[in-house]
């Protein structure tokens, strides 16, 4: 199947029976498409927590208990596996994930966004101007899974690390938790942010203790780099390719690490269902919507829920209320230790705007994924929920997630 033995017993949806039911399901399915024999089989099932093996047919598993037992189901279409004392668990389900496969594929990345591993700024550097050595002037760099718990050297990327990456091309490194970035000098020129530029709601420009740029830019205040300086053009055929080709890619990581069912915050939809359609989606999908899709769902009358075993319309897309936990930018009641300057994290919207937005897919029976990691954040969705409800007089759609780490 192509997968790791820990991903083996999630890949096919259904109860796992109990060794009671083996004799049941062999008088009533006969044989087995796939019998696995001689493992550790971790059930997660109080009624029979281990096993040895298991079978399954039409995807479904028809039984689980001892070798013996299940041996009786081996037929001469049968895949049989010796699992020759491997573990097997139930697939992992992934409540958050951005999976954006074709960074994966295509982009920079300076930090290593399957395993821990700890990276020098120098290294990052290298990285980076070697893109920039086939990159023309203008054209934006950027590094992508930065982790600046994961540094060896003992300070911070800062804006004269990135500057020494060029001078004519606008440098970015993204941190792997998404809400900070670090620019280069030429960055804040085009986008007109100096020393002296105010700070965003919901976002700060970091100064350093005589008041000059870091180069750390958190949440909304990185969205005036958007439209500034050049990305590389691509015709709508090349980005369809490189979403699929991405998608693909990630899914068999996916199924590498386990990962058998996944709750995608937005991404191609289009791309999802073609590599399904051509056999290379290797995981089960929650597809949690945001703008166009999300607006089509709500004037749509299409609700939580829709679709089937592969791929199915989940919550919303996280909507983002404040800041990360890992990238200390959540909006906290007090404010963080060590702060000098009283800051308490980021807020990126307001208790009304936020109101509004719960009330209106909540009653059009869409689950809310708000991102609220601060005790100031998860408050407020706690009273947009509330007031949801009052006002409808119906059950909650709403759960909250944590930010990607």
């Amino acid at each position: 199947m192509g997968l790791t033995a820990a991903a083996l017993a999630g890949t096919v949806a259904g109860p796992w029976a109990s060794r009671t039911e083996t004799a049941a399901a062999r008088a009533e399915t006969g044989t087995a498409d796939l019998v696995v024999i001689n493992a550790r089989v971790y059930t997660v099932d109080a009624r029979v927590p281990r096993a040895e093996a298991f079978a399954i047919k039409n995807e479904r598993f028809i039984a689980v208990g001892l070798n013996d037992d299940i041996k009786g189901l081996i037929g001469n279409d049968t895949r049989t596996i010796d699992a020759n004392q491997m573990t097997v668990v139930p697939g992992f389900i992934d409540g958050h994930n951005h999976a954006s496969g074709d960074v994966l594929l295509y982009e920079v990345l300076v930090g290593n966004p399957f395993e821990v591993e700890f990276v020098t700024i120098g290294g990052v550097i290298d990285k980076l101007r070697a893109r920039a050595s086939q990159t023309p002037p203008g054209i934006w760099v950027e590094g992508y899974f930065f982790d600046d718990t994961k540094v060896r050297n003992a300070r911070v990327l800062n804006v004269h690390d990135l500057d020494t990456v060029s001078a004519e091309h606008p440098v970015v490194v993204h941190h792997r938790g998404g809400h900070t970035s670090y620019y280069n000098s030429k960055a804040f020129e085009l986008a007109g942010v100096t020393k002296h530029t105010p700070n965003p709601q919901g976002g700060t420009y970091d100064r350093d203790a005589n008041g000059e740029l870091t180069g750390r830019v958190t949440d909304t205040a990185r969205t005036v780099f958007a439209g500034t300086g050049n990305r590389p053009m691509r015709t709508a055929t090349e980005l369809d390719q490189r979403a699929r080709d991405g998608l693909a890619h990630i899914s068999k990581q996916f199924a590498r690490y386990g990962l058998t069912s996944v709750h995608h915050q937005g991404g191609d939809l289009a791309a999802i269902q073609e590599v399904r359609a051509r056999g290379d989606l290797r995981h089960r999908v929650s597809y949690e919507a945001s703008g166009r899709v999300l607006e089509t769902m709500m004037t749509s009358g299409i609700q939580t829920g829709f679709g089937d075993e592969w791929v199915k319309l989940g919550a919303t897309s996280e909507h983002t209320v404040d800041g990360s936990f890992s990238e200390r930018t959540m909006a906290l009641s007090q404010p963080y230790p060590g702060s000098t300057s009283g800051y308490r994290g980021n807020l990126t919207q307001t208790q009304e705007e936020l109101d509004a937005w719960i009330e209106r897919v909540h009653l059009a029976g869409i689950q809310v994924n708000c991102h609220a990691n601060g005790d100031v954040a998860i408050d407020m969705v706690l009273t947009a929920v509330e007031r949801a409800l009052r006002r409808s007089r119906g059950p909650t759609h709403a759960r909250r997630l944590p930010t990607a780490p």
